[in-house]
């Protein structure tokens, strides 16, 4: 099967509930990520790079922030007459409200979907962050002769409210998923990504709809005795964000070469939307030391460990470590961050010091000025 015959479907506001100071005022799709770029650059990137051609972006609040950064979807070469880029906001049908689950999410495009006359439909969710190759995805479905394909990566699973354990037999197939109440020691869990039959979708959203079902999960695990449900393992460089924590701890995971490279692999390249800026600065004093620095900096303190967004300035005398710096944010001359994270567009005046623990980063929301 072809991913010409797949339509993609986003779920960008998915566990907003597990970052709440990143998606106050945004979606987890519009969440900046690894200095340049948001976290639905991945799946959008992946989709594109796999050859799907059509992909839907479901919204629930807060996406304005996305639809600045997504547009018409030209970066991801998805700005077409036919196909390409759609966005679903909520209210999408007559009498319908703000969704609870995704299954209530996707019943509420089930026009969009059957429109689509695609034969298949791929699920993804915009905190997963990796890259993974749908088309092996695809075959694999495809080989299997499966209704349902979900992949997985084994490991400790992520802390998220409706994690899922996948239990297989030695073929991959799964004969039954349990929400993970333990999270010490590996197991099979469930990435939410997914790649159904559109018509089998269609039933079980109008089935589910009917019985009240609003999550996915709930509506699969009902009915896994009478589907092929397989699942995908999905190797390399896979992280789940779940809390601000691990949004700090899997960015600095990023300072590693190797991670980088599992990550931003030249044959996959991760698409976002082009802002011409020109290249960072390092001023005379300046010290930077293993870090990530966009386009559009200013450096004249130092910098060890860090990742800075576009735009940021770090004044003279200013020293910052083990921080994540968000875009257009000021430090002051002879300030001093450890294990900080600053959203967009703060200041931090001179003479100012905020420290917190690898275990415990500080985060200073957007406009704040310190």
């Amino acid at each position: 099967m072809s991913a010409k015959k797949v339509l993609g479907i986003i779920f960008s506001n998915a566990y907003d509930e597990a970052l709440p100071q990143l998606t106050a005022l945004r979606t987890m799709g519009s969440i900046p990520f690894a200095a340049r770029y948001r976290l639905i650059d991945f799946p959008l990137s992946n989709m594109v790079n796999s050859g799907i051609s059509q992909v839907g972006v479901i919204t629930k609040s807060n996406y304005r922030s996305l639809m600045d950064h997504i547009g018409t979807g030209k970066p991801w070469d998805l700005s077409r007459k036919r196909e390409g880029m759609t966005l679903l906001p909520p209210y999408d049908t007559p009498g319908a409200g703000i969704t609870i689950g995704k299954a209530d999410a996707l019943y509420g495009c089930i026009d969009y979907i059957s429109d689509s006359q695609k034969d298949h439909v791929l699920l993804v969710d915009c905190n997963v962050v990796c890259s993974m190759d749908y088309d092996k995805l695809i075959k694999a479905h495809t080989a299997n002769d499966a209704d349902i394909t979900i992949a997985y990566a084994n490991g400790e699973p992520p802390v998220i409210h409706d994690g899922t354990e996948l239990i297989m037999d030695e073929n991959s197939r799964v004969s039954a998923t349990r929400l993970i109440d333990c999270y010490s020691g590996s197991t099979n869990y469930s990435l939410k990504v997914m790649i159904i039959r559109r018509t089998l979708l269609e039933r079980l959203l109008h089935e589910a709809h009917s019985a009240k079902i609003v999550d996915i999960e709930t509506m699969i695990s009902k009915n896994i005795q009478h589907l092929r449900v397989y699942g995908y393992e999905e190797k390399g460089f896979v992280r789940v964000l779940s809390s601000l924590q691990s949004y700090y701890d899997i960015s600095l995971e990023l300072l590693k070469l190797e991670n980088r490279k599992e990550l931003f692999s030249a044959d996959r390249p991760v698409y976002t939307k082009v802002r011409d800026q020109v290249p960072a600065v390092y001023g005379i004093g300046a010290n930077v030391k293993n870090s990530l620095v966009a386009d559009g900096c200013h450096i004249y303190g130092e910098v060890e460990n860090c990742i800075l967004f576009r735009g940021v300035t770090v004044e003279k005398g200013a020293k910052i470590k083990n921080s994540i710096i968000m875009q257009d944010t000021f430090v002051g001359e002879n300030s001093n961050l450890s294990c900080v994270i600053i959203d967009k567009a703060a200041v931090v005046k001179p003479n100012k010091t905020l420290c917190g623990d690898s275990s415990y980063p500080v985060y200073i929301g957007k406009g704040i000025v310190i």
